[in-house]
This record gives structure tokens, C-alpha cells and sequence, in this order.
């Protein structure tokens, strides 16, 4: 049996930098490119760099070319360039889990909601946090919540908002013309037009249930794996809370109610809104009970 798992908002995973990827982003950025250079600047050995500049790579900053280190033209390796060669101290706040909290405070937010957010240990984000704050790159607001401060720091802000738009629309374990719905270092949610080696989900897996649906698009799961029904309507819940599509709202309550006695403990606020719509609360915006009695009727689910 599947343990019970509570599911919260989406956690989008901001890529992590290593203290060594961080100073050798310095380096480059001091204009100084060549990898012998860079690893005797640094103390570090020359397969040291290279082992860390392959994950700079991934992470689209950097080519390798000839022993010297290119960095990419794009808007956010200008960025993080701009911000190391011009604050240096930047390094240690950036480094490792850093990146990851503040991405996560450019919404203000409490402690309790960085933690959630970010499932970081509390000593892990108050030790970045007073780094941010010493340097006055992070602020409580009006509400005692830690942000970002945009008004000393607007090419910070613009960078992490730029990294998080990245994050949430390009992952290299997918073809670029994919929609990511959830993603994290293990697993990942998307969807694309064309058939792939990975696991069909969500929508796209309703007519092994007895909901036939026709799809612009096919959605899918990785690694490949097989499904539990809690995995479906999970995953279901992910793509609908970023498409905002009435008809799947309308699906995802059928399967729900199909298989509803498998789902009484998960949490969401989805599901919240299904339970309270199946009870004949009328929401704006959403599809009514009779709306929904009448295309379960459809697939002989009754309402």
C-alpha cells in the first residue's frame, strides 16, 4: 500500500550552485576564462573545474571550448555575471540552498511559509537570511515577512525572477517544446504534442478508467514508472492549476468521484473546491453540479 501523502502548491526546484560553480562564474566574469588559470586562481585542480563547469553547462551558463570557458549569451548568465563581477559577497549567499530561498522570497513570506515552500531545515534559510540581511539584499516588509529589497537590489530581484521563469519552463530531461505542470531533482510533469518514451499521465491516461478524451496535447511522466490511481489524480491537479481549463476541472472531478473512496485523505485546495462543488456549492468560475451530472452521465458515473 501507498503510504498517504499531503499534497501542497506546486515546488518548482531553482538549480543550485556549489560555491566552487559560483567562483568560477567569478572568475569569468573578472574575465579571466582560460581552465588552468581558473583552477590555479581558485586552489582547485583542473579536473576539479571541469567536473564543475559541466553542471554551469547544464545549467546553460557556460560552453567549453579549447580549455577556455565561453559563457552563453543569454539574459540570465548577463545577469548573474553582472551581479558576481560587481558584488562578490553575492557568492556566499548564492551558494548551494541560497538561490532556492530567495527565489522563494520574491513573494514576502513568514519562516513557516519558506520552509514550506522550499523544504529547507529552519537553521539552513535563517543562515541565508543573515547573509541577506547584512548586506541588505533581503528586508521585512510591513507584514514582518522577508523579501527581497528591490529598492537597493533591483538587478538581484530581476535576475531570480528571470531564473525562475527559466526553471519552470526548460528541464534538459525534456524536448524544449514541452509545458512543464511539477518538476523536482526526481521527477517531473509535462506535456507535449508528440509520443515520447515516458510515462502517459493524468488526462492522458482517463480511458484506461472508461473517460475517453480527445487531447491537443498528451501528457507524461518521468522516470518511467507505473501509476497508482494517486499519482493520477495528482498529477492532474498539477497541469489543471496551471491551465485553468474548465473542461478538466469537470474531468478530474469524474475521476475523482469514479475512484473517490482511494482519495478521501489527500489534501489540496482542488480537491477542497470539488468536495464543496459536489456538495452543491455554487463557485464563480467554476463548473456547477449539474454541469457535472451531466457529462458524468456520459461515462455512467453517477453524481
Amino acid at each position: 500500500m501507498r503510504k498517504l501523502f499531503i499534497l501542497f502548491a506546486n515546488k518548482y526546484i531553482i538549480m543550485q550552485l556549489s560555491q566552487t560553480e559560483l567562483n568560477i562564474l567569478n572568475q569569468i566574469a573578472l574575465g579571466n576564462n582560460k581552465i588552468e588559470n581558473i583552477a590555479e586562481n581558485l586552489n582547485k585542480s583542473n579536473s576539479q573545474i571541469y567536473r564543475a563547469q559541466q553542471k554551469l553547462s547544464e545549467n546553460g551558463f557556460l560552453q567549453l571550448n579549447r580549455g577556455y570557458l565561453e559563457p552563453k549569451r543569454t539574459i540570465n548568465t548577463s545577469q548573474i555575471l553582472n551581479l558576481l563581477s560587481r558584488y562578490p559577497n553575492l557568492n556566499q549567499l548564492f551558494s548551494d540552498s541560497g538561490l532556492t530561498i530567495l527565489t522563494s522570497i520574491l513573494k514576502p513570506k513568514s519562516i513557516d511559509e519558506i520552509i514550506k515552500d522550499t523544504n529547507l531545515k529552519k537553521s539552513t534559510i535563517y543562515k541565508k537570511l543573515r547573509l541577506g540581511k547584512n548586506i541588505s539584499a533581503i528586508t521585512l516588509d510591513e507584514n514582518h515577512k522577508y523579501t527581497i529589497n528591490k529598492k537597493i537590489w533591483p538587478n538581484l530581484k530581476d535576475f531570480l525572477e528571470q531564473s525562475k521563469k527559466l526553471e519552470e519552463t526548460i528541464d534538459n530531461r525534456i524536448p524544449v517544446s514541452s509545458v512543464i505542470y511539477h518538476k523536482n531533482e526526481n521527477e517531473i510533469l509535462f506535456s507535449n504534442k508528440f509520443e515520447l518514451n515516458a510515462t502517459p499521465t493524468a488526462f492522458s491516461i482517463y480511458e484506461k478508467y472508461g473517460i475517453k478524451l480527445l487531447l491537443p496535447t498528451k501528457f507524461y511522466y518521468l522516470p518511467n514508472k507505473v501509476l497508482s490511481k494517486q499519482d493520477i489524480l495528482l498529477h492532474s491537479i498539477y497541469v489543471l492549476d496551471k491551465e485553468k481549463d474548465y473542461r478538466y476541472m469537470i474531468y478530474v472531478t469524474l475521476f475523482y468521484v469514479k475512484f473517490k473512496d482511494r482519495f478521501l485523505k489527500i489534501k489540496h485546495p482542488t480537491l477542497e473546491l470539488i468536495r464543496s462543488i459536489l456538495r452543491g456549492k455554487k463557485i464563480i468560475g467554476y463548473p456547477t453540479i449539474d454541469e457535472i451530472r451531466e457529462k458524468g452521465s456520459l461515462y455512467d458515473i453517477r453524481i
